[in-house]
């Protein structure tokens, strides 16, 4: 048996190598971060407490056989770009074993808005979808390690009555867009137009 001072003492000696493993990822992720985000996120103004957060978890590929022996570790870290005046902007990467530290883009449908009269302020006509995009940066997003799922909100003004809105899931190993919403009035509302959704298809 383990005495209990002797115990304690041992608690370090076994978070050390967690410890190091952690703080030589952020290490990586801050050094790829600086490389993948160029000028957007050099800044030497406002930077939150929490501008760097990891979280790692683990999942079936879709070529297993159901043996929990199959299991993939992924490590998805968060780093923090640019704060505006209500926005904040932040880039993910996510680490596998078979191919390291990446950065991620996510999926984004590119769209164009009619408005009457082509004013901004006026009531909007239609909105277009017109391809698709990638992103490097979400903004004011967070990430949900319950359901592996990333959100984000863009607010075009600070009333936050024009904006849009995506949701990406994590799923065989990627993360897939699966809603998302634009809200190109001006007019004091949140009631966004829906361009894309597979969330009801679950």
């Amino acid at each position: 048996m383990i005495r209990p001072l002797l115990w304690l003492s041992l608690v370090p000696l076994m978070a050390g190598p967690a410890a190091a493993q952690e703080a030589s990822l952020e290490k990586q992720a801050r050094k790829l971060h600086k490389l993948a985000g160029g000028d957007a996120c050099e800044t030497s103004g406002y930077v939150p407490e929490d501008d760097y957060e990891s979280w790692t978890f683990s999942y079936l590929p879709s070529w297993s056989s159901g043996d929990e022996s199959d299991r993939a570790e992924v490590t998805l870290v968060r780093l923090f770009c640019f704060a505006g005046a209500y926005n904040e902007s932040h880039a993910y990467y996510l680490l596998r074993d078979f191919d390291g530290l990446q950065p991620l883009g996510f999926a984004e449908p590119a769209f164009d808005v009619k408005y009457k009269n082509d004013d901004y302020n006026g009531a909007v006509e239609a909105i277009t979808v017109v391809g698709m995009a990638s992103r490097n940066l979400l903004v004011n997003s967070y990430f949900d390690p319950e359901t592996l799922t990333i959100e984000s909100f863009s607010k075009w003004r600070g009333l936050g009555d024009a904006s849009s809105a995506g949701t990406w899931i994590f799923r065989d190993g990627a993360f897939s867009l699966v809603h998302f919403t634009v809200d190109a009035s001006y007019d004091g509302e949140m009631d966004g137009q829906v361009l894309v959704d597979y969330q009801s298809e679950r």
